[in-house]
């Protein structure tokens, strides 16, 4: 018996790679503007996040280059540990300012601020109501939170 045969037999990927209906992993080959370049193509985008188009704003660039030379490509670890760096702190800072708070604390994706906040909010013995539909951060910060569902 082959574990991995259902693997193996698993044909709906491959199948529709050949019949050209496949919608996933298309790379671009421009910025990821309102319009972009796929396939050689002038496409208008019309799955992006860029909500507020910051992505390729001049001045975000400009900011983003001075921030790579001073910082270098990344942080060496997790903000919890040695990943926080000054701007995290002054990022922070301003955005407690502008909410009149006494402090925020900022995630870098939307999964990590749903999972971060749900879990650290909801506790044992409360009650969460989590439709169907919700997206698998909110199911998972509900899990780690130990509440009932």
């Amino acid at each position: 018996m082959d574990i991995f045969k259902k693997c193996y037999d698993y044909t709906t990927v491959r199948d529709a790679k050949e019949a050209g209906i496949y919608p996933y992993f298309h790379a671009l080959e421009s910025r990821q503007d309102v319009e972009v370049v796929m396939e050689g193509k002038r496409r208008i985008m019309l799955g992006s996040n860029n909500y507020l188009g910051l992505t390729v704003n001049e001045d975000v660039i400009d900011a983003g280059v001075e921030t790579l030379r001073q910082y270098g490509t990344g942080c060496s670890g997790s903000r919890f540990l040695n990943g926080t760096l000054r701007m995290h702190l002054e990022l922070e800072s301003e955005l407690a300012d502008f909410l009149n708070k006494e402090s925020v604390v900022t995630f870098s994706t939307g999964f990590q601020t749903n999972l971060g906040i749900i879990s650290a909010l909801v506790g044992h013995g409360d009650y969460v109501i989590c439709d169907k539909e919700n997206h698998a951060s909110i199911y998972d910060g509900c899990k780690l939170s130990y509440g009932r569902r």
